[in-house]
């Protein structure tokens, strides 16, 4: 343990004599531990874990191709929307309104945005509430006035009750009428970015539309899907056609992350890719660093040779230095990778990328940027390992005493001829 501290405190010392190489080497490894971290963090949300919903790869966005071949959303009818839950490649849908309500009953009112979900979106969701439940069948039976119920977002929750978990219970007064609160939402649950759910009355009324989304069931294709879907659509625009654009049209469904991997998809793999690139040129520049350094100091190894240091040894004291050293970038590029994923979140256009999705430190790929560069010190640290020749104590003695003895002869040669006692030397 002794000579382990020694070697610690004496590659601290080389180190720090040398701040043009420590520095250079420690920033190459932050930076590409940094920037790689929070770069992927960034993809692997918006791309990889998008929404908290259960099999949100399976979940659609009704579209329409209108005759001149531009996409078009479109609403159904309450009625419709039980005839499209009854499709053979739907496994579930659920409908919504979106409607502006204002906090009354309190000193200051308070404009809110509402979602009115069918009852069993929820279910549809598959994401449990952080407090409480959240709307279930019983609370809007079809044909009859829904329950005054209200499931209160996440962050609506945080800012007018202050969080408080004795919420559940308590009463929300929306245009002067009372609602019983059931539930909180959780965190990643902001379908639609509102305030509140409330529960929507299902009637036959054929003037009102609604959003429907839609999950499909396991193993149907977008293409399967716009085919079962295209003759129902079809009937649904005889019936009400004033939903429907004129002419003929074609079904289309789209997924929910869809349309952002379309806008910024290529972007995040171009950038996650220079980033990465960047962490392989770090490693490089400290390899080369760390191989130049040790061809370097042949001298200084030849002296410990000399004095009795082994092979072991000295190769150990190389590999303490390139793990300090190491260490020191794997420190600076963790905090600079969670700074560096606020500023880009910050940066990010606000209607870019889904609210759902959660940007936080991707700890898988943070252990593998980290191991590459441990790996890097440890490689080319323990590199002069190999180099046979170097590190013999012998060859090391005998290479700097024949240095010393030519370089003795060469000082002889130079003298007077008067003061040769012996010109053999030369």
């Amino acid at each position: 343990m002794r000579t382990v501290l020694q070697d610690v405190r004496y590659a601290f010392r080389q180190l720090i004599r040398m701040p043009g190489f420590t520095f250079t080497a420690v920033i190459s490894l932050a930076l590409g531990i940094g920037a790689t971290t929070a770069m992927f963090s960034i993809v692997y949300a918006i791309l990889f874990d998008p929404y908290p919903y259960t099999a949100p790869e399976r979940m659609i966005h009704l579209r329409l191709v209108d005759k001149d071949g531009q996409p078009r959303g479109f609403g159904l009818t309450a009625s419709q929307f039980q005839q499209i839950r009854k499709s053979p490649v739907v496994e579930s849908a659920f409908l919504t309104d979106n409607w502006s309500l204002t906090v009354t009953g309190t000193d200051l009112p308070e404009d809110v945005e509402a979602d009115y979900f069918s009852s069993n979106a929820f279910e549809h969701f598959g994401v449990p509430a952080a407090l409480g439940r959240g709307l279930q069948s019983s609370d809007a039976i079809d044909g009859e006035d829904p329950q005054p119920v209200v499931v209160l977002s996440y962050k609506f929750w945080k800012r007018h009750f202050n969080g408080n978990p004795a919420v559940i219970g308590q009463t929300l007064q929306l245009v002067h009428k009372n609602y019983t609160i059931v539930g909180v939402a959780a965190p990643r649950f902001t379908w639609d970015d509102v305030d509140v759910y409330v529960p929507q009355k299902i009637t036959q009324d054929q003037k009102h539309t609604f959003y429907v989304g839609v999950r499909l069931k396991p193993g149907v294709t977008h293409a399967q899907a716009d085919a079962a879907l295209q003759p129902i659509v079809e009937r649904f625009a005889r019936e009400t056609p004033a939903h429907f654009p004129v002419g003929k049209f074609k079904m289309h469904v789209e997924g929910l992350n869809e349309n952002y991997i379309q806008q910024l998809g290529g972007t995040l793999n171009l950038l996650f890719g220079a980033v990465a690139l960047l962490l392989l040129i770090g490693c490089g520049n400290v390899s080369i660093l760390l191989l130049a350094r040790a061809t370097a100091r042949q001298h200084e190894f030849a002296i410990r040779a000399a004095i009795g240091a082994r092979r072991s040894r000295i190769v150990r004291q190389l590999l303490t230095e390139s793990l300090l050293l190491s260490i020191s970038g794997a420190v600076l590029g963790v905090l600079l990778a969670y700074k560096a994923l606020d500023i880009i979140v910050l940066n990010l256009p606000p209607y870019s990328f889904p609210h759902e999705a959660a940007f936080h430190i991707n700890l898988p790929m943070l252990a593998f940027s980290v191991a590459v560069a441990l790996a890097t010190g440890v490689i080319f640290g323990y590199g002069p390992r190999f180099n046979w020749h170097a590190l013999r104590p012998r060859r090391l003695f005998n290479r700097e005493r024949a240095k010393s003895r030519a370089a003795f002869a060469d000082s002889v040669c130079t003298e007077p001829l008067s003061r040769v006692k012996s010109q053999s030397r030369c």
